[in-house]
């Protein structure tokens, strides 16, 4: 029987500087058809009108719960959200993004059908261009399989490589939560907490569900998003030496997740490398090589690919040729671009 005076959903809505956008995030969660959930809202130190917008929301409706506090970073402000939540279960929506009405509904209806501790569905990934929003699907998984049935890492490992490591378009049961106290890292300025998050969940969940349908609209033209800052060289490092704290607390886990998880730092690592700007790339290979270089041999590699290796290899040998091969890689293959869009060119003028 459902207790009334519990929420079945807590909705953990970090806030900074987004008043473009927190309006249309709001809406869409206060319109959420279940009604029976709780609205946290954490003010992170915005320095713009986020603040009254969120005390202007909590007026209009009882359920919205407002915390203002001093900049900390995204996992501080969700920690203190997940420390207040009541909520039978607990879901994470960032304040630039916006979710379907009924997302809340759907997750908890499945999570309880299928007795879960954590159901992930799919991402819409959305721009706003000149006249349109353009939308299109992100799946959650990267591997078909791994959909539309109950599962865990000890049932399948390579979960932790064939699926996307967002927190959000989820639910995760308060009482597994609370029971393992998972927390997101807290560290000021940092970004990509949901790495650190993502994995204790992933490690500690024995029901992750996985739902192909898409429920959780993801903004990417935000110029303010973390993936945007191309200077921040280390934060996901920061989030590996979380999860080394993690593991040393959890040995057992350790021992049963090392392969898996070594394969799941070098797609991450790879992955940032392209992301930060050129100037940083050799800094950052050689904080590539030095940490990989004491594990290599450890590395199970049948969670690698050929290329994954050879790269991996050639970043540990030799960081200054493996930037320069890659640099001058990328040159050819934009000088490769423009010969053919000249080519294009001269096509339709002939």
């Amino acid at each position: 029987m459902i207790n009334k005076n519990i929420p079945l959903v807590s909705v953990i809505i970090p806030i900074y500087n987004v008043e473009k956008y927190l309006r249309e995030c709001l809406d869409s969660v206060v319109n959420q058809t279940l009604r029976e959930i709780e609205i946290i809202l954490i003010n992170d130190g915005s320095t713009d009108n986020c603040g009254k917008i969120c005390d202007e929301y909590a007026t209009k409706d009882k359920r919205i719960i407002v915390i203002h506090k001093e900049n900390a970073g995204l996992g501080a402000a969700f920690n203190s959200g997940l420390d207040i939540a009541k909520g039978e279960y607990c879901t994470i929506v960032e304040s630039d993004d916006y979710v379907k009405i009924d997302m809340c509904e759907k997750l908890y209806r499945l999570a309880c059908n299928q007795d879960c501790q954590v159901v992930k569905s799919d991402f819409i990934g959305f721009e706003d261009k000149e006249k349109e929003r353009i939308f299109k699907n992100l799946p959650i998984c990267y591997d078909q399989a791994l959909y539309n049935k109950k599962t865990n890492l000890c049932l399948n490992p390579s979960i932790i490589i064939n699926s996307w490591n967002m927190n959000q378009s989820s639910l995760y049961k308060m009482d597994f939560i609370k029971k393992y106290n998972i927390r997101a890292n807290e560290t000021k300025g940092a970004s990509y907490q949901d790495i650190g998050l993502w994995f204790q969940i992933l490690s500690l969940a024995s029901s992750i569900y996985f739902c192909q349908d898409g429920f959780y609209f993801y903004r990417q033209d935000n110029e303010n998003a973390s993936v945007k800052s191309k200077d921040k060289i280390y934060c996901v490092c920061d989030e590996f030496e979380f999860l080394d704290k993690f593991f040393d607390k959890n040995l057992e886990l350790k021992s049963r997740l090392q392969d898996v998880f070594y394969c799941f730092k070098f797609k991450i690592y790879s992955w940032n490398l392209k992301r930060i700007d050129d100037k940083y790339k050799l800094e950052f290979l050689y904080k590539f090589s030095q940490e990989f270089l004491p594990i290599y041999d450890k590395i199970n590699k049948k969670y690698f690919i050929y290329n994954e290796l050879s790269d991996l290899w050639s970043i540990i040998q030799d960081p200054k040729k493996a930037y320069s091969n890659n640099f001058f890689h990328r040159i050819r293959k934009g000088i490769i671009k423009i010969k053919y869009k000249l080519y294009k060119k001269v096509d339709n003028l002939i």
